[in-house]
């Protein structure tokens, strides 16, 4: 008879649990007499008074609750707020086996005066940790996972590592229950991997006890009792308190080799170790292995008596009794007896198929509640979100605004300085005609856009769909202005000090990959494909100015690229090895004789429509033409109107010295 992976959990935690139990020392006479004499700060008393209660827990249910409640009046008397916190979270997990409702009113109480204040990471952990606790209890598997994450992101800004062993340990137990397997072996490693980290061979014994429990019911039998009983051994030699708990592994698979006898040997190892004050849920599940074992002996006495001895245990569970008609059937025929046989037998099917029926409606709704809450959650992350992008375009507004208003001055500087030379008078009026047409039509008309646009965003009566339409479309708008606002900037700077390039050597294939992975939102928004076909080429250049030219060709093609297009970016060694030329083409509208001829001269050049009536300036391309010379380069292009533009420009190419 095999166990579920799932009720192999249950009963392996009774066991831990229970073996945990027998190991607790009594301190309650000395905790005691320290209370009657304690002089310290009060903060210090209500944790004292908190041990004592936990301490009775298993001994006075009454004075247990009396002292955690006293707990609570000092720690608010005194208005200590995270030893209040401590002192509801005691008394929440009093209250876990006998009122749900107190239960959580006290964790979500913990949870709450924990995040009240500043400097209350623990007890906050401890909080979520114990409403996950509640939850699992509860079924409420979503709103638990969500508790225990939280505490676990808290454990570990805390290293923290005994409390979150806690909760990969009880993380295991929520796994199981909805049957995610990859998750119970992605904890139970992290349980392996803190054990090795902190040389714990205890803990490393239980880690790959759950290992080997987890992967159970896919490993080949004979694998299987290979690995339990060297565990087994281990466990013996070191004097594990988890020898008890590994024993039934044992048992279980010895039965399922019809070797009853082998798995006697290990069932009477547990039952000497739990005699003394095993839980009833515990030794109900031995007495069934047990009976097995007798039966499959034929020895129908002792099989009776154990099935008796289960039939009496205080929580016997369905599945129990499932086992009990499953292994009565199996007496009934020993001893000749057909009819009972065959009427335990029918019992026993009915039974498991009302559970198995039970289980699936039982799963089915836990999905649909999960998903539910998903939902919700999703839902509340994207209004967060929507909110952030609000936030971050206000931002984005306001610093254009005082970028603009800094261009202006910018200009105005530039201005005066071009009328002490006469000879680059007309030049400069043509320049700043040309800016001052930039900002007040390309700059001005998407920012009056942009404002209206979020106004509408902020009425209600916008479905979700709609809003995130609106969002995506304000996102694409600021990305287009930003990128503007930047070639003014790199120009004006340019034009005003002269920038000297800072060469650096540097391989252009992952500079222009990184580019171009910064550029995947515009091209997705055509559908358009982005190929790096650059091999390591190292040139002896600007990074910054690289960037901005490599930016700026690569825009230009997917404005002027029609939807389904393909924009390219290759590199090569010139003839005289000295230089390196980058080329950028694209399979778009190509360019006509006028604006060719125009091209990379401010003051002549006019804006042409994307193929998607995207705006354009021409800035751009004198910024290119501009870095491209202070770094040594040239450029150039070849275009035919109707079939697309490929754009060159080359770099020094880094020489090695020997």
């Amino acid at each position: 008879m095999r166990l579920t992976n799932r009720k192999l959990t249950l009963f392996i935690m009774w066991l831990i649990f229970n073996v945990s139990l027998s190991a607790q020392t009594f301190r309650l006479d000395s905790l005691n007499a320290l209370l009657d004499n304690y002089k310290g700060n009060n903060h210090d008393k209500v944790l004292l008074m908190l041990s004592i209660s936990s301490e009775y827990r298993g001994v006075d249910t009454a004075k247990s609750k009396q002292y955690a409640l006293d707990a609570i009046k000092l720690a608010q008397k005194a208005g200590l707020k995270e030893a209040e916190a401590a002192a509801c979270r005691s008394l929440a997990v009093f209250y876990r086996q006998t009122d749900t409702v107190k239960y959580r009113t006290y964790a979500l109480e913990a949870l709450r005066l924990a995040q009240s204040g500043k400097g209350m990471e623990m007890e906050e952990a401890l909080a979520h940790g114990t409403l996950g606790n509640y939850y699992l209890h509860s079924k409420q598997y979503y709103l638990s996972y969500s508790h225990f994450k939280k505490a676990e992101k808290l454990f570990l800004k805390l290293n923290n590592e005994t409390h979150l062993y806690n909760v990969f340990f009880n993380m295991q137990i929520l796994f199981n229950q909805i049957n995610d397997i990859d998750n119970q072996l992605y904890y139970a490693n992290k349980l392996l991997e803190m054990a090795i980290k902190q040389n714990n061979t205890e803990m490393e014994i239980f880690a790959r006890f759950s290992l080997g429990r987890i992967r159970f019911e896919d490993m080949e039998e004979q694998e299987t009792l290979d690995y339990f009983l060297d565990l087994h051994q281990q466990a013996i030699v070191l004097n594990s308190r988890y020898t008890s708990v590994i024993a039934p592994m044992c048992a279980i698979i010895y039965l399922n080799q019809k070797q009853p006898r082998k798995a006697l040997y290990y069932l009477n190892q547990v039952m000497e170790d739990y005699n003394k004050g095993g839980q009833a849920v515990v030794m109900s599940s031995i007495y069934i292995y047990l009976a097995e074992a007798y039966i499959l002996l034929q020895q129908v006495d002792s099989a009776e008596y154990f099935l008796q001895k289960m039939r009496e245990s205080i929580m016997v569970r369905d599945a129990a009794i499932v086992n009990v008609y499953l292994l009565n059937s199996k007496l009934d025929s020993i001893k000749g007896d057909h009819r009972s046989a065959f009427e335990n037998y029918k019992n026993f099917h009915f039974i498991s198929d009302s559970l198995s029926q039970t289980h699936k409606t039982s799963e089915i709704s836990q999905i649909r509640n999960w998903y539910e809450l998903e939902q919700k959650d999703n839902e509340n992350e994207l209004l967060q979100q929507e909110k952030q992008k609000q936030q971050k375009l206000i931002i984005i507004l306001t610093g254009s605004l005082s970028i603009i208003f800094v261009l202006l001055s910018l200009l105005i500087f530039l201005y005066r300085k071009t009328t002490e030379k006469n000879s680059e008078l007309k030049k400069m009026h043509s320049v700043k005609d040309k800016l001052f047409s930039v900002i007040s039509h390309d700059l001005r008309s998407p920012m009056a856009a942009l404002t209206s646009m979020l106004k509408f965003a902020n009425k209600k009566t916008l479905n979700t769909e709609t809003r995130a339409q609106f969002f995506s479309d304000i996102s694409t708008r600021v990305d287009n202005t930003y990128s503007l606002l930047d070639n003014l900037l790199c120009w004006s700077k340019n034009q005003m000090q002269k920038i000297v390039p800072s060469p650096t050597s540097f391989n252009i294939r992952a500079e222009i990959q990184e580019i171009i992975d910064n550029s995947q939102n515009i091209a997705q928004a055509k559908n358009i494909s982005l190929t790096n076909l650059c091999e390591d080429h190292y040139v002896f250049a600007d990074r910054d100015m690289f960037a901005v030219i490599m930016r700026n060709l690569l825009t230009n093609a997917i404005k002027y690229s029609f939807p389904k297009g393909e924009v390219k970016i290759s590199a090569k060694s010139a003839n005289d090895l000295k230089m390196i030329n980058i080329s950028v083409n694209d399979n778009g509208i190509g360019m006509s004789q006028e604006v060719q001829d125009n091209l990379f001269k401010l003051s002549k050049t006019k804006s042409v429509k994307g193929t998607n009536n995207e705006s354009g300036t021409g800035l751009g391309l004198t910024l290119c033409a501009d870095f491209v010379k202070i770094n040594g380069g040239d450029i150039w292009f070849d275009s035919k109107e109707g079939e697309g533009s490929t754009f060159f420009f080359s770099m020094p190419m880094k020489i090695d010295i020997n």
